[in-house]
């Protein structure tokens, strides 16, 4: 399994493609217990992706 980079600096783009990723790695294992970390990260990356799209989006611009 590969280990994920720190996702703080990952653009919501490339988090979506770590994503992309790690469901291939998680498609080929059978059930079980690094199957499901896998599918928790995978989780969590989604959320994080989301709250960097909202944070980036225009509303929350200074002025805006």
């Amino acid at each position: 399994m590969k280990r994920i980079p720190k996702a703080i600096y990952l653009t919501p783009d490339e988090i979506d493609s770590r994503v992309a990723d790690l469901l291939a790695d998680a498609d080929a294992m059978v059930d079980g217990p690094v199957r499901q970390a896998i599918l928790q990260e995978i989780a969590q990356l989604r959320v994080y992706a989301d709250a960097k799209r909202w944070i980036e989006s225009p509303g929350l611009k200074p002025g805006a």
